[in-house]
């Protein structure tokens, strides 16, 4: 039985050989040289969607071509605060068409591009990100005009690269609302406490384009007309009804039943594609629009499907956004989202976004998850949607906080490496090549956050992503091949490895998501001896055992990938080493310690216990003379912990059989309890306010903190003035950050707590570091912590358990993870404040606004409550 040792050097060159893009190169060129010069190069044939590699820009953000439409003179125009323009356009995104071609994408996918609101004093934002239109047939003054963009189309062409067009029929803009909110919505007398919205400067936001400047309800022309659905914003997100009809964060919810607004959008939406060359659409906010109206609107005769084909397009590609997640092996999220897919007597899209797998890609690479919850999330997407091979896969968007703001760059890798290597259209957003923090961080200088230009085509993830790009692109078997999971993780961090096979090849990709050092045993990766053909990772060819089973140590954060060759030898017999557990698999939950045996070949000599294929944390055993072993297993972690151990012997790399099961502690060593003051939620002086939205009362206020332990585990159990979730967070609650800060006896830490503008108690220093919202989950060291910049991530992060009736939310910690020893003796600063869904903390102003906390300047303390714990002895 062969076994070895890879050693994987991330970043290291790929060797692969170019396979040709001969058919869609001569296809494009045909058409380049149809037109003759100066006739723009606006229609092509559709490509094959499978092979293709998306940039998405949030244009604003992207890069200032023409400076003179920065500011329309309505104070909208502000580089230096996230709410306003940016100065980002249609001819900076041609300005840097080398820089996204050079990547290694093949298609463009911009935020809109039409006329929007630019200010609403009612949100306090502005709308340069394009998704509140006022003109869903114009191009807003900001990026430029009708010529840039059919500019950009044709020199998109002309790379043989895509434009996508991002469109939004669910609503408008910030155009009305009720006096009192849901409570002062009547839906029997919809004109009851109606009012529509008026900026400071008098000057109401009433869309131009007809028939959506119909927006009155005390109007009765635009109440026959129907164009609207009156109502206040979705309070109940599984109320299906709010979902079609209600406003979306405040924005006029157009009514998509009716015949008149389909017509308008079938027409709207057709035009783009005819005269400015539109290739595909990214369609927003899919899940709160009727599914008849996606079946109308792609299909009828006048559809936007036969509006593409007048131009040669007959397979445009329409993914919508239906932002969902599922928990841990169940996929009610995967056919919420497929279900926009419709069937094959009534189809509707034919393409959607994958976000149940976007939220296990951050769990996994970012937070340390087990990676069966990814080969689990992997395996329905290829099994749930009709073509799973045109779905678009990403990690970062305009819409929540990137996985760097979470994750280490060597997980940021792994996950990149993933989405280039499963079926699906990889989706690059972009400042992912810039290894930024930031969602909406503009890329040029003098944007937002941005004091530089962000273009280095020498950065470390530029390159790596080009050379992934190039490996997906250049072989089929990456875009076509099917794929198998061969091994997982279900105990934490760990492999992950999938095959993909098409046409008689084979490639195996493998990553090690932990930190540490991990042996992976007995992977069947083919029917017979083969070798591993380095294409990504390592430097050496690596050979499967004659049963095509792979075992070896691969090294933390890692990334394999090789193609698999069956040889044509045979392995000599000779005395063959072994090891193995003798302890029958128990039945029922371990709730104490359990003695294990085996027997091994190595007599006298020393052998390892491996606990969940960490290297680390291994045990080191002696056998006696005849190669008999005991270990017994200390069951010492507080709750139930999955189990799974192995028998290994360095010297002759063998292993044994896997031994599963699950341990129960019930009663904690330690209990710790902390009361809070209700009401106390005013910040460090007393004078803040939360923010004034109907779902912010309270949710920041900690009333009490239970502490417990066991073993290597610590829980926190925090209970709440209020508990809510009508977002849909992915940790299961809503409108509260924690930021946890652990002051570790025996360390020296920091004093400074980064973003907050504060400062740890008097006496106490912080050595590693917790924050955690609805949608993040992340733990940092002080390494590289600033008071600007949170430090070093782990790459792991705790458990999170949600309980809304007891209003409890609860973090669960492992001393390994953070390579400390105990708990007892640590200090533990606890603040709340809120993060919006794209990462940032919260403004602070001196009045409260209905997302802004109040009572201070945006310098001062981002803390709204805050508890101080202390794990000691005498605190139990």
């Amino acid at each position: 039985m062969i076994r070895t040792k890879i050693v994987v050097v991330l970043g290291m060159a790929i060797i692969l050989v170019a396979c040709s893009k001969q058919n869609k190169e001569q296809k494009a060129e045909s058409k380049v040289s149809d037109a003759s010069q100066g006739e723009l190069l606006l229609h092509v044939p559709s490509p094959d969607w499978r092979d293709q590699i998306i940039y998405f820009v949030m244009t604003d953000r992207f890069n200032d071509g023409v400076a003179a439409n920065n500011d329309q003179g309505q104070g909208e125009y502000n580089p230096y605060l996230e709410s306003h323009f940016s100065g980002g356009d249609i001819q900076g995104i041609i300005d840097k068409l080398d820089y996204i071609e050079g990547l290694g994408a093949t298609a463009l996918w911009t935020t809109p591009l039409v006329t929007n609101q630019w200010w609403s004093d009612a949100l306090n934002y502005g709308g340069y990100h394009g998704y509140w239109a006022t003109d869903f047939g114009s191009v807003d003054p900001h990026v430029g005009d009708i010529d840039t963009l059919k500019k950009l189309s044709d020199q998109l062409h002309r790379k043989n690269m895509y434009l996508i067009q991002d469109i939004v029929v669910n609503h408008t803009a910030n155009l009305f609302s009720y006096e009192g909110g849901i409570d002062g919505y009547d839906p029997n007398d919809t004109a009851k406490n109606f009012k529509l919205l008026v900026n400071t400067e008098g000057m109401k936001p009433t869309p131009i384009q007809a028939p959506f400047n119909l927006i009155d309800r005390n109007n009765p022309e635009h109440v026959r007309a129907d164009i609207y659905n009156w109502t206040p914003s979705i309070m109940d997100y599984s109320d299906t009804s709010q979902q079609f009809t209600y406003q979306l964060a405040s924005l006029a919810d157009i009514n998509t039943q009716n015949p008149v607004v389909i017509d308008t959008f079938k027409q709207i939406y057709g035009d783009w594609i005819k005269n400015v060359g539109v290739d595909a659409f990214r369609i927003d906010t899919v899940r709160y629009v009727e599914h008849d109206f996606f079946h109308h609107f792609m299909h009828d005769e006048d559809g936007i499907h036969a509006a593409a084909k007048i131009t040669g397009r007959d397979d445009f590609l329409a993914f919508g956004e239906v932002f969902d997640t599922s928990k841990p092996y169940n996929n009610d999220a995967e056919h919420k989202v497929a279900s926009y897919l419709g069937n094959k007597q009534k189809p509707e899209l034919n393409s959607i976004i994958s976000f149940p797998l976007h939220h296990e890609l951050k769990t996994v690479f970012a937070q340390g998850y087990p990676t069966d919850h990814l080969a689990y999330r992997i395996q329905q997407h290829m099994q749930v949607y009709d073509n799973p091979y045109v779905v678009p896969t990403f990690i970062d968007n305009h819409d929540m906080a990137r996985f760097l703001a979470s994750g280490d760059i060597a997980g940021f890798k792994q996950a990149l490496a993933t989405i280039m290597t499963i079926p699906g259209i990889p989706t690059i957003y972009q400042g992912t090549a810039q290894a930024m923090t930031e969602s909406r961080q503009a890329m040029f200088k003098g944007g937002f956050l941005a004091e530089k230009d962000y273009f280095d085509q020498e950065s470390e993830l530029y390159q790596f992503v080009q050379s992934m790009a190039k490996l997906r692109t250049s072989d089929k078997l990456f875009t076509r091949g099917n794929l198998n999971i061969v091994a997982a993780n279900k105990t934490g961090a760990g492999v992950l490895a999938y095959t993909r096979r098409y046409q008689g090849r084979t490639a195996l990709i493998m990553f090690n998501t932990s930190s540490q050092d991990i042996l992976v045993s007995d992977i069947k990766i083919a029917d017979r001896i083969a070798k591993l053909t380095p294409l990504f990772g390592f430097n050496q060819d690596i050979r499967l055992n004659s049963d095509g089973k792979l075992t070896t140590e691969l090294p933390g954060k890692s990334i394999m990938i090789a193609e698999v060759t069956p040889l044509n030898e045979t392995i000599a017999n000779k005395a063959a080493s072994h090891i193995s557990i003798a302890t029958t698999p128990p039945t029922s939950v371990v709730t104490q310690d359990l003695l294990i045996s085996g027997q091994s070949s190595v007599t006298n000599g020393e052998i390892l216990i491996i606990k969940n294929t960490r290297l680390d944390t291994a045990i080191k055993i002696q056998t006696d003379a005849k190669g008999n072993w005991q270990y017994k297993h200390r069951v010492t972690n507080l709750g139930k912990e999955q189990v799974s151990l192995v028998a290994y012997s360095p010297i002759d790399k063998a292993v044994s059989n896997t031994l599963n099961f699950t341990t129960l502690v019930s009663q904690p060593e330690y209990v710790f309890n902390f009361i809070d003051g209700v009401g106390d939620n005013r910040g460090l002086n007393g004078s803040y306010s939360a923010p004034l939205h109907a779902q912010s009362i309270g949710q920041q206020d900690i009333e009490s903190v239970k502490a417990e332990m066991g073993g290597e585990v610590l829980t926190l159990t925090f209970t709440m003035r209020e508990f809510t979730n009508d977002w849909i967070p992915a940790n299961g609650f809503d409108n509260v950050a924690f930021s946890l800060f652990f002051d570790i006896p025996d360390m020296h830490g920091a004093t400074v707590l980064p973003m907050l503008n504060s400062q740890m108690p008097d006496g106490w220093n912080w050595d590693l570091a917790h924050v955690v919202y609805g949608w993040g989950n992340t733990t940092f060291s002080t390494e590289q912590a600033s008071e600007k910049h949170q430090g070093q991530k782990f790459g792991v992060a705790p458990r999170v358990k949600t309980d809304k009736n007891s209003k409890t939310i609860s973090f669960t910690y492992r001393l390994s993870d953070f390579g400390l020893s105990n708990w007892i003796g640590s200090k533990i600063y606890v603040t709340t404040w809120d993060i919006t869904g794209e990462g940032a903390y919260r403004e602070l102003t001196p009045e409260p606004s209905k997302w802004n906390f109040g009572g201070g300047h945006q310098d001062d303390a981002k803390i709204l409550d805050f508890i101080e714990l202390s794990l000691s002895d005498e605190q139990k």
